[in-house]
């Protein structure tokens, strides 16, 4: 039987684990027919150790660099689409300097205390974070990876609009 890989929830994902394996693939888009796939669920990846740049034909996490307004550089990752600008799919996510992940499209019912909680982690007001630029790192993806990011969103159906 082939060996388990490393299977990470999502919410558990560090800014290392993106340094060792620049792109993980949801077990749930690409792994029904693995013996361990009853162990995951739709929050389980893990390493994808096949071909890069992968596309947009599953659901990958890639690595990317995030910079803020005021020049600051941090690591994070985002999900390649198949059009530009496609926040509500591309779903940037940051790793502050004390490597929290944070996300920047808040759901349906964004919480003021996650909104917070961001500015508190980076040391930051709201003008030296935003807008916020990102790009997947080099050679990952040949997918849509990238954009600016005017404020936090969130999300109504399949719209997303800024709201702080």
């Amino acid at each position: 039987m082939p060996d388990r890989p490393n299977l990470k929830q999502f919410v558990h994902l560090k800014s290392g684990d993106l340094v060792t394996h620049p792109v993980w693939a949801s077990c749930h888009s690409v792994d029904d027919d693995e013996p361990w796939y009853e162990e995951t669920d739709e929050e389980t990846c893990r390493p994808w150790p096949s071909e890069i740049p992968v596309a947009a034909d599953e659901m990958y996490l890639v690595a990317g660099e995030f910079a803020m307004a005021d020049g600051s550089c941090h690591q994070g990752f985002a999900t390649p689409a198949l059009e530009p600008n496609e926040m509500g799919l591309i779903q940037p996510q940051i790793f502050s300097p004390s490597g929290k992940r944070h996300a920047f499209s808040l759901g349906m019912f964004p919480r003021q205390e996650e909104i917070n909680g961001f500015y508190t982690d980076f040391a930051k007001r709201p003008s030296p974070v935003f807008p916020v630029t990102f790009s997947a790192l080099p050679g990952l993806t040949t997918a849509f990876c990238s954009g600016v990011i005017q404020g936090f969103m969130a999300s109504s159906g399949s719209a997303v609009r800024v709201i702080a």
